[in-house]
């Protein structure tokens, strides 16, 4: 895809339109207490809504980067877009919890298959000259869609129920269908290289069932992870070992060799690990504690995509003044602050607790979305440009590690905290509340021991010669 005549904007526009398809799935948490409710589940059982989704895309979005960077960024994104219509119709017309699973599966192929080329396809539509800037301007849309999401599935919940999260997307897919028919340009790619699709598929399986091991745990007895985990190891050495014998790689040696891209992806694992417990763990507290009810919830957590949107606007500026490095680890300290404010939300208040909310939501999105496109834009520049879709996959892939890790975990220890604490004689929302904290005040440290690493590592390589 080339600029147009009307510059980079309506290929901005038609990008960020679609792939806004997936933040916008923000609006599912708002609709977690309606669907444990519609569907008479307990709170670790709603993991398996964000897992079913998270671990499909996860699994399948490097295999369809590299696909984009053979068959075109922009057909493969088109299909996303189609395989997303279906999959919220089979959605909201779920009649069982089974059926909804099935049908998030079908959003995850969708998903994967959208976001693994966008960033590619931003880039294309502004110049490699601008390639920080493009990836802002990404972002900044990406979290205007997570605005949206909460805002609107919040109504749509009031007029359709739980379903409405997933009904009012189908009219976005379908407009963003139509800008992308309507743009003149392509990204025609000469079809010169194969697509391996044995080293897909064993890419995707060890992926997929190394992500589900955790989410598998039920007790210290329990072999089922393990074998899944087992499965998934094997897997990946299999891919690794059909890696070396093929003459165009799905993923390219540098993403394995360089000591600098690896200690990346690890810290974006971590960040976002943490800073999903935001999404994954308030709206229960809005919802049991404070009384919010869904479209109250949405106009809340809005405040922390309206953050996003201010860091990925003031990245280019930031990373400018301070670097990519230390931009990146800025990023990571304000995600950590604000998760101890959270923490202390409901504990020591300094501010009246919905002022206090709004703020700490506010800073988590500055921070997340500071550290997302600084992240991006290292990897986008440190892999080859003719495996942008694969780079594009590589950034999205922690982020989603580290959202089905939490999911997974955060919830699970939720629910072990308060069992614990209604075993003690708490009272109900005293056991909640105690529990909320505990996750807090955990995952907060998690990050700060990050940053503190991060930034010894920072400074050893600027006094080294």
């Amino acid at each position: 895809m080339t600029n147009t005549a009307s510059g980079p904007w309506r290929g901005l526009l038609a990008i960020g339109l679609g792939a806004g398809i997936a933040p916008m799935d923000f609006a599912v948490n708002v609709a977690f207490p309606a669907i444990t409710a519609a569907f008479a589940l307990d709170v670790a059982s709603m993991s398996w809504l964000v897992v079913s989704y998270v671990l499909t895309y996860a699994s399948l979005m490097l295999a369809f980067g590299k696909l984009g960077d053979i068959a075109g960024h922009r057909r493969v994104f088109c299909a996303g877009l189609l395989t997303g219509t279906l999959a919220f119709v089979a959605c909201g017309l779920a009649t069982s919890y089974a059926w909804l699973l099935a049908g998030r599966v079908l959003q995850g192929v969708s998903t994967a298959l959208v976001l693994s080329c966008a960033p590619a396809m931003v880039v294309a539509v502004c110049g490699e000259s601008r390639r920080t800037w493009a990836l802002s301007r990404y972002s900044m849309m990406i979290a205007l869609a997570g605005i949206a999401g909460p805002v609107l599935g919040g109504v749509a919940i009031q007029w359709l129920g739980w379903a409405g999260v997933f009904w009012f997307r189908l009219p976005v897919t379908l407009l963003a269908l139509w800008l992308l028919a309507c743009l003149p340009a392509v990204d025609a790619r000469p079809a010169t290289q194969r697509f391996d699709v044995l080293s897909a598929m064993l890419l995707a399986g060890g992926l997929a069932l190394l992500l589900l091991s955790p989410a598998l745990w039920n007790g210290v007895h329990d072999l089922l992870p393990f074998v899944a985990a087992g499965g998934g190891i094997v897997s990946l050495m299999l891919f690794a070992r059909r890696e070396r014998r093929v003459a165009e790689p799905v993923l390219p040696p540098v993403v394995l060799r360089d000591p600098e891209l690896l200690a990346a992806n690890l810290v974006s694992v971590a960040v976002n690990l943490v800073g999903f417990a935001i999404p994954m763990i308030v709206p229960y507290h809005l919802a049991r504690i404070g009384g919010f009810d869904a479209a109250q919830m949405g106009l809340l957590l809005a405040a922390s995509t309206v953050g996003m949107f201010a860091g990925s606007m003031a990245t280019p500026r930031v990373m400018q003044t301070l670097g990519q490095r230390r931009a990146t680890l800025l990023g990571v300290a304000l995600v950590a602050l604000a998760q101890g404010s959270i923490a202390a939300w409901t504990q020591t208040p300094l501010l009246p607790p919905v002022i206090a909310l709004i703020a700490a939501l506010l800073l988590h999105g500055v921070g997340i979305g500071l550290f997302q496109v600084s992240y991006t834009d290292l990897i986008v520049a440190t892999l080859p440009q003719q495996n942008r879709g694969v780079a594009g996959s590589l950034a999205m892939l922690t982020r989603t590690i580290g959202v089905i890790i939490a999911s997974v975990v955060l919830s699970g220890a939720l629910q072990m905290l308060e069992a614990r604490n209604l075993a003690a004689g708490q009272a109900a929302n005293a056991a909640f509340n105690a529990a909320f904290g505990t996750v807090f005040w955990t995952t907060t440290l998690l990050l700060g021991a990050v940053l503190v690493l991060g930034c010894l590592r920072t400074t050893r390589s600027l006094r080294s010669p």
